[in-house]
């Protein structure tokens, strides 16, 4: 299972990240960065609880 985990930029808004690999997460080809809080937050639990397929993450059958 992924750790996300949520970071903030230099502007003031957040990215989901990947903390297995640093990398910001994408969902169908858009990364998970320019959000708000609450917005990060969000993701984070929808991506835990499987609602959301990161891009890298292998096709169910």
């Amino acid at each position: 299972m992924a750790n996300y985990d949520k970071r903030q930029d230099e502007d003031g808004q957040w990215e989901v990240f990947d903390g297995d690999n640093d990398r910001v997460v994408s969902v169908d080809g858009l990364p998970l960065s320019g959000l708000d809080e609450d917005e990060a937050d969000e993701a984070i639990r929808q991506l835990s609880r499987g609602e959301l397929s990161p891009d890298t993450s292998p096709e169910s059958p």
